[in-house]
């Protein structure tokens, strides 16, 4: 080989092996700035997750304590036999709408928070696979044919009533209020409202028909409730007793 020749091989030798470190170095460079992306995807989603559950707790842990109470009062209390039948007509349309209101608005917190999480991956977040199993509990004992059909309601009228109540508010979707529910019902029969109103009034002189479905929903309303509020910080753990299931 003719001498000459070496330097320039060394040469070319040398700048062949700075290109291919220089080449390595992007790759290297370019697969952490993927990982690093993917972990700020990763840090989005559970801040995302985060905040949707933030945004819900507070009016679906409200409308679900505040439905498990009106149970248990019509249950253990009396509540829909006392004022449906010796109370003024006034008296009697509001316990009537009033608990129509709350069945409903559990409905519309319900479909709320379903169309946000409805796009979360539930595999990797454990907390809100969670919320929707409680959640889907509560749906499949309003739907369920294994007790008397007195209050039941199917799960596509538990959607459609839960969208009747929503309406834009200054912070976002929300459930309207029970001054506007009074507007809404007044403007003219919704058939769903209606049914379920029918069935609501029925529960004076039929309550034993619907006691087992309406135990149900309220032990795992509670169940929601504790989920929710673990620490009782705003719904009070003495108004969270379970009505037994004992006849």
């Amino acid at each position: 080989m003719d001498k000459t020749l070496i330097p320039s091989l060394i040469s070319s030798l040398v700048a062949v092996c700075a290109a291919s470190i220089a080449v390595w170095g992007q790759l290297r460079v370019k697969r952490v700035e993927a990982q690093l992306e993917l972990q700020k995807a990763e840090a989005e989603h559970r801040a995302e997750t985060a905040q949707t559950a933030r945004q819900f707790r507070e009016p679906l842990g409200r409308a679900a304590y505040e439905l498990q109470s009106r149970i248990f009062n019509i249950i253990k209390g009396g509540f829909l036999t006392e004022y449906l039948e010796s109370s003024d007509g006034r008296t009697q349309s509001y316990v009537i709408n009033h608990t129509v209101f709350v069945v409903a608005q559990y409905f519309s917190w319900t479909e709320l928070i379903r169309r946000e999480i409805q796009f979360i991956d539930l595999g990797e977040d454990e907390e809100t696979r969670q919320l929707a199993h409680l959640q889907h509990k509560i749906y499949s004992a309003w739907q369920t044919d294994k007790y008397h059909p007195l209050l039941r309601v199917f799960g596509g009228e538990q959607h459609a009533i839960g969208e009747r109540m929503i309406w834009e508010g200054p912070r976002g979707p929300q459930c309207m209020g029970f001054a506007s529910f009074l507007d809404y019902i007044k403007g003219g029969p919704d058939p769903l409202i209606c049914a379920l109103k029918v069935d609501i009034e029925s529960l004076g002189p039929r309550l034993e028909e619907a006691v087992p479905r309406l135990t149900e929903l309220q032990h795992s309303l509670i169940d929601l409730v504790v989920f929710l509020d673990p620490g009782a910080v705003r719904f009070p753990q003495k108004n969270r007793t379970k009505i037994s299931s004992n006849p």
